[in-house]
């Protein structure tokens, strides 16, 4: 299970990864992860953006608590701007699983119960 203490090493790993906005698919690379934050390049613009990790670790933080975060929340709540790749790379961490129409992820990592 993807712990708080794993979130940013994880989120590390996709440093130079090409991934895909989940609502319509649009690709845009990991150009760097640093301590302070993500920079992306959207493929339609090639405009870097940068997201705070402080709004990754936010958002991570809420889809644990609420099992649940939907891509409306993480734009009213975490980053307007930015909601649609904040998104993008929760939903490439293990224990994170992606659903379109409407955008919403699902933390995996805890089991309501248990089939035995």
């Amino acid at each position: 299970m993807l712990t708080q203490e794993q979130f940013w090493p994880s989120i590390c790993r996709l440093d130079g990864r090409e991934l895909k906005t989940l609502d319509r698919g649009r690709p845009f690379d990991v150009v760097s992860v640093n301590d302070v934050g993500v920079v992306l390049s959207p493929a339609v613009s090639g405009k870097p953006r940068t997201i705070q990790r402080e709004t990754l670790e936010d958002a991570f933080s809420a889809l644990v608590e609420r099992r649940e975060l939907t891509g409306v929340a993480i734009a009213e709540e975490f980053s307007a701007f930015n909601a649609v790749y904040v998104a993008a790379l929760l939903a490439a961490l293990p224990d994170v699983a992606p659903c379109i129409r409407p955008t919403r992820l699902i933390f995996v990592g805890h089991q309501l119960f248990y089939l035995g």
